[in-house]
């Protein structure tokens, strides 16, 4: 995308213009000015020159600041915020921390448009699709909002429809993003490290599922799947006759909303069986499905009679693949044993390497870190204590940890802070040993070891084929003389443009200095037509050359590179 062509790229610049906005009202004009936006948007006349001069930062912290930009921008924004809020490796603790507070204070929107939405999707207004239509929206959210409503069949249920508008908007501010996403790799040193238009694209992604509905749809019928048979946790059924992606229909949930239960008066056995329910719950989805509840604050968990839970909202999911899980295990095992090569064994193979200069030091940090909890006993181990000293320890030593792996960290964190709300003597590791026991079990299991053997048997005789013929073909092409070996170069196609520049630049010079010699040589054999007493060619020779020196002065000082 080119930075030059900012007003064909984004369709409203008007929403781009109040990005900037609230970015200086909160106090964060020094940002404009670090990405340089000035120089590729103030030309245009996108936003004006008095916002740069705001720059007196407010009393409260940046993180509070931030935060409240991200909740005045909206949907796409706070969407974002709350990806961030997951990664630690990316932001500071404390920003992660508030970040994590990113509420969708967003109004509800007519129910007019509620009826235009179910028409586009189902060919019918909701009077005439549903037995009956709660036209007052029983929650509003940044991507939709949810109604009451009832079946022919006089099955209860709620729909979720979409706000208007919503895609074009998201991408809109994805456009935005990737802008200053380049223009933060470009010209910040310290967050280029992070690859900042690798995470856009991560987000863009997660937040393009959650904006089609049937993908949330899909991800219910899938947990409904997982816990089909169990007593204490439910899943509320998709009626797919109703679903689009605009328009997702499930069953009521008619039980008391987590957020309410904890402000609640009752009994402590009962709270302590909802504690294990709700933890055994999410553990089991991690541990056992490998696929969990990405956001399970008290807002999405209800509480059934005879201390059942019920998830709802299902946008934001985590996945782990067996490799995954057996890493994990891995990881969990050498970590009791004070395994420190088992514990680079496992990180590296998460796709996480220590720097070797490094190394040393987070080996010692990692002993450090397990001497300090080695002997204390399981009860007074506290996982919401354990679990940010990890992470900044692994952030500390700029470890790059696949992003569901922090996701499933802020699961963990999240569901023990709520258990421990519920039951203070919750102890998330006591409940966490027979999953991982299990894993450790199946691991173990003949049938995965010969399903693993017959795997790699078959891998193996895959390579045994392959590596015959290849060969053949590669000293056949050796002996015609035909073998090429083809390098593809990274990042050098911004080293030949600038190389481009700078040799166009000493041509330029050259030139100017070839004028100038000339013309001098031309007034000292004072030849030919005068003017004022001079020669006429050579002061033609020194206005062309002074035209083009002042030409380069001002690429070169416009380029910002002297």
């Amino acid at each position: 995308m080119q930075l030059r062509k900012i007003g064909q790229k984004i369709r409203d610049i008007r929403r781009f213009n109040q990005i900037l906005r609230i970015l200086t009202k909160h106090g964060f004009g020094f940002a404009i000015q670090q990405l340089h936006l000035e120089d590729h948007v103030i030309g245009r006349g996108i936003i004006k020159t008095r916002i740069l001069r705001r720059f007196t930062e407010p009393l409260e912290s940046r993180a509070v600041r931030l935060r409240k930009v991200l909740e005045e921008l909206g949907p796409t924004f706070i969407k974002f915020g709350q990806i961030l809020s997951v990664r630690p490796d990316l932001v500071p603790l404390d920003l992660c921390n508030e970040l994590s507070k990113l509420q969708d204070h967003v109004p509800p929107f007519g129910y007019e448009d509620v009826r235009k939405q179910i028409k586009e999707s189902f060919g019918k207004y909701p009077e005439e699709l549903f037995a009956s239509f709660d036209p007052d929206p029983l929650a509003a959210a940044s991507l939709g909002q949810v109604h009451r409503a009832q079946l022919e069949t006089g099955e209860n249920v709620v729909a979720k429809v979409q706000r208007p508008d919503i895609r074009k908007m998201i991408e809109t501010d994805l456009d935005i993003l990737y802008i200053l996403a380049q223009l933060a790799s470009r010209y910040m040193q310290d967050v280029k490290f992070f690859n900042p238009v690798g995470i856009v694209d991560e987000f863009s992604k997660v937040i393009t599922k959650e904006i089609d509905f049937t993908c949330e749809a899909h991800n219910i019928d899938k947990f409904r799947k997982n816990f089909k048979d169990s007593t204490t946790v439910h899943i509320p059924k998709v009626f797919w006759d109703y679903t689009k992606t605009k328009v997702v229909t499930i069953q009521e949930i008619v039980g008391i909303r987590l957020n309410d239960y904890l402000i609640q008066s009752h009994t402590a056995e009962e709270k302590k069986a909802v504690a294990a329910n709700g933890a055994d719950a999410i553990l089991q989805q991690i541990f056992i499905d490998g696929f969990f509840h990405a956001d399970p604050h008290p807002g999405n968990i209800f509480i059934l009679p005879d201390n059942a839970v019920a998830f709802v909202d299902f946008g934001m999911v985590g996945r782990l693949d067996e490799d995954t899980k057996d890493v994990i295990v891995s990881l969990l095992i050498a970590v009791s044993m004070k395994n420190i090569h088992g514990i680079l064994k496992a990180l590296e193979t998460l796709g996480t390497f220590v720097e070797e200069d490094t190394l040393q030091d987070f080996k010692h940090d990692i002993s450090d870190f397990l001497e300090r909890y080695y002997d204390i006993p399981l009860k007074r181990v506290e996982i919401s204590t354990i679990l940010p000293q990890a992470v900044n320890l692994m952030t500390r030593h700029k470890l790059k940890i696949p992003p569901q792996f922090h996701t499933l960290i802020k699961a963990i964190a999240t569901i023990d802070g709520i258990a421990r709300q519920l039951d203070p003597e919750f102890n998330t590791i006591a409940h966490t040993r027979p999953f991982v026991e299990r894993l450790v079990h199946e691991r173990h299991d003949p049938r995965r070891i010969f399903k693993d053997m017959t795997l790699y048997s078959l891998e193996l005789l895959d390579i045994l084929k392959i590596i015959p013929r290849d060969t053949y073909e590669i000293i056949k092409k050796i002996k015609k003389g035909n073998l090429k070996i083809e390098f593809e170069h990274h990042g050098l196609s911004k080293f030949i443009s600038e190389m481009d520049k700078s040799s166009n630049r000493i041509s330029f010079s050259l030139v100017i200095s070839a004028l100038i010699i000339g013309s001098s040589l031309i007034i000292m054999a004072n030849r030919g037509p005068l003017i004022y007493g001079f020669p006429a060619l050579g002061i033609m020779g020194f206005v062309f050359a002074g035209i083009l020196g002042l030409g380069l002065t001002i690429g070169v000082l416009r380029s910002g590179r002297l």
